[in-house]
């Protein structure tokens, strides 16, 4: 569909699923996270409506074909899109700065690196400079980097509590409990952006390949070292390291790519159908549960919805190696949309309902 981005509808998918579809679930959980960790008051009232009109208003004007356009709609699409990036930084800012919670300013750092991407591919798309490509790398790298932050906390976390919920800490006294953050998960981490930085800047092949190849195997490390194996009777707890395993597949796969193995559509799938759209369900579906008091429990629906999103996954990254790619792209689309239809028919009745616990916000 040609779009008002150039009527490239190559970057309206690739800016959408970034900036709308994952911008909009990071906004949601950063929200939701940041009452606890400062343990102030929710985000609410005019702020976060402005906030949804915002990241509204540029989605519907994005989807205007570009044959139906005037020249203003472009710069009214890019400035609600940038203000939802402005604001949500800003309500991020005051309220991990005004407890000084510096644990969270690297997730003020990341945020204010996805409006200044973001930026950079507008200025890219009106054919002032060639930035469109490299800001659409560069914020896929800075998403992954949040997953990296965020989710190398709470999946270590969430599996001990499950392996002292069930008392297979004690079980396998050798192993121990999943490890905190060390010099593995900080190695895995360094390792990440190093390789994230040579695909955006000029480097030779062979030396981004080896990056991505040691960054890989740190995150495969990383990943394993937590435990998801002893956790995998509960699809909450499985899901999460399943999803975050995409990473280092992704990474694995952009080394290959840069020896020219196969096309880099399967990296950035894999970080984006994989370990993005996986984590964004594993975590939403978690935290819809405990946000509302109940139990932290799957269900035979939302197990289906997991498993519909990694075949998507799976098949999207599959493509670049069968001869007509055309009937596995729609099949990953259905699964895909089928997993997220899933998603909502478990969890929509569970959000519209006030909470069980009385105590927590309707």
């Amino acid at each position: 569909m040609p779009t008002i981005m150039g009527g490239n509808p190559v970057w309206w998918h690739a800016h959408e699923m970034l900036f709308g579809f994952a911008g909009a679930a990071v906004g949601g959980f950063l929200l939701t996270a940041v009452a606890t960790w400062t343990k102030r008051p929710p985000v609410a009232g005019g702020p976060l409506v402005a906030l949804a009109l915002l990241w509204l208003s540029a989605r519907l004007l994005f989807f205007v074909p570009a044959t139906m356009t005037q020249g203003w709609m472009l710069p009214a699409a890019a400035t609600a899109d940038l203000g939802y990036d402005l604001l949500l930084l800003a309500l991020m800012s005051r309220e991990v700065i005004l407890v000084r919670n510096r644990r969270n300013y690297k997730v003020l750092v990341l945020l204010s690196l996805l409006v200044l991407v973001n930026a950079a591919f507008y200025v890219g798309i009106q054919g002032r400079a060639g930035w469109a490509d490299p800001a659409l790398l560069a914020a896929l790298w800075v998403f992954i980097l949040l997953i990296s932050v965020i989710a190398g906390r709470v999946i270590p976390a969430f599996t001990q509590n499950w392996l002292r919920l069930h008392g297979l800490h004690r079980a396998d006294a050798e192993l121990g409990a999943p490890p905190a953050f060390d010099r593995v998960d900080l190695s895995a981490t360094i390792a990440l952006i190093a390789f994230a930085a040579l695909t955006l800047l000029p480097s030779p092949p062979i030396v981004a390949a080896l990056a991505g190849l040691v960054a890989g195997v740190l995150l495969l490390a990383r990943v394993a070292r937590w435990q998801g194996l002893r956790a995998r009777r509960d699809p909450l707890v499985s899901i999460l390291h399943v999803a975050f395993l995409w990473i280092p597949i992704g990474v694995l796969l952009l080394a290959g790519s840069a020896l020219g193995w196969w096309p880099v559509s399967a990296g950035v799938h894999a970080l984006t159908t994989g370990a993005i759209a996986t984590m964004i369900v594993a975590i939403a579906s978690r935290a819809a549960l405990g946000h509302t008091g109940r139990p932290l429990q799957s269900h035979p629906v939302l197990n289906l919805g997991y498993a519909m999103i990694t075949l998507a996954a799976v098949l999207r990254v599959l493509v670049v190696a069968v001869p007509d790619a055309r009937a596995m792209l729609l099949l990953s689309a259905a699964s895909w949309s089928l997993g997220f239809a899933c998603f909502a028919w478990r969890y929509m009745p569970i959000l519209v309902r006030p909470p069980l616990d009385p105590r927590l916000p309707a």
